[in-house]
């Protein structure tokens, strides 16, 4: 498959659309020791089954694109746990970001490094305001608690996804508070204010917030370099463990 430089994109999988005897027969063929510690550490076999859903997707995805067998993959990670494939593979791969939730997984696929996605499954009652104060920068506080009840949680979880989108993308994950950036919201479009730097020192982001038709929010965050051309979405699901679809893009918020 193709990437162009401009685009990005994005494969989602449910774990109600594979075998998960085939998946776990498949994975543990080629599963690396430390991922073999993680899987063993989780405890409920959904987890279980949800780590390797994203294994799958993540391998099949880049053999997508290199040709690349899935159980030649070996990654690296960073400090604070972002993965990328080890040099020496023998092919150029693309970059990626993985999430999973509650039965799906989703990874974005870029030729730009600094990559973030994230899911959430939006189906669980949260303690909003006390996450809230917590965790999100004073102005996204004020804007969630001035919400009507009946639509703080589902903004709640947008808020969650953007976040954890952006931080994936700088690679540093929860290294970056929480509070240091802040989202602010319009009809169609997503604000990102970036607090504890100055104007002149923000990067150029593209955010994008899509709407999923299912009970999960899905964030989507790029960072580009002075220069670059917008990227543009394309999405895909696989049905089962072989074959797949590209999917309309709906957008649901993006960045001016």
């Amino acid at each position: 498959m193709n990437l162009p430089e401009n685009e990005i994109h994005i494969w989602q999988v449910a774990l109600s659309d594979v075998d998960p005897a085939a998946l776990t027969q498949q994975a543990r063929g080629w599963l690396q020791a430390n991922e073999i510690m993680r899987y063993e550490r989780l405890v409920q076999q959904r987890h279980r089954l949800e780590f390797m859903l994203g294994k799958w997707l993540t391998r099949i995805c880049l053999s997508e694109y290199t040709g690349l067998a899935m159980g030649d993959w070996q990654f690296i990670y960073n400090a604070h746990g972002k993965p990328q494939p080890r040099e020496g593979l023998g092919v150029q791969a693309p970059f990626f970001n993985l999430s999973h939730s509650h039965g799906r997984a989703v990874v974005a696929v870029s030729r730009t490094p600094e990559l973030g996605i994230d899911i959430e499954f939006t189906g669980r009652k949260r303690r909003v305001a006390k996450i809230a104060h917590r965790y999100f920068a004073n102005e996204e506080i004020r804007a969630l608690l001035a919400l009507p009840d009946s639509v703080q949680q589902s903004r709640f979880y947008e808020l969650w996804s953007l976040k954890e989108a952006y931080i994936k993308a700088r690679g540093l994950g929860l290294a970056i508070p929480l509070k240091s950036f802040a989202y602010t919201f319009s009809k169609n479009r997503v604000g990102l204010n970036e607090i504890t730097k100055s104007s002149a020192a923000q990067w150029r982001w593209q955010i994008w917030q899509l709407n999923t038709g299912l009970p999960y929010a899905l964030a989507l965050a790029v960072q580009l370099q002075a220069g670059d051309s917008d990227r543009s979405l394309k999405a895909f699901r696989y049905q089962n463990m072989t074959q797949h679809s590209e999917e309309t893009v709906a957008v649901l918020r993006m960045s001016s």
